[in-house]
């Protein structure tokens, strides 16, 4: 998958496209195909640095996105699956 990733905190300098590896779900967690996605003033902040709240980089930034579900975990019912896939 094609990702903004940085590997330091600081400017937008530091935001590189690129390849990222696709993601693996556990079995409490969804995949999704990121549709539309936009940095917020968070992104900018953890892009930065937070003193005292450590980030594990690299870091892949983000947390604004338009997404469609592709894949569920078996803890997810069936019910919620139908909800899920009607929206």
């Amino acid at each position: 998958m094609k990702a903004i990733v940085f590997n330091q905190h600081g400017g937008p300098e530091v935001l590189k496209f690129s390849d990222a590896p696709d993601p693996k779900i556990r079995p409490n967690e969804v995949l999704v195909r990121v549709k539309a996605c936009a940095l917020n003033h968070l992104d900018l902040w953890v892009r930065r640095g937070i003193p005292g709240v450590p980030i594990p980089l690299p870091h892949i930034p983000g947390l604004a996105a338009a997404s469609a579900q592709l894949a569920w975990p078996a803890l997810i019912t069936t019910a919620a699956k139908l909800l899920t896939s009607a929206t």
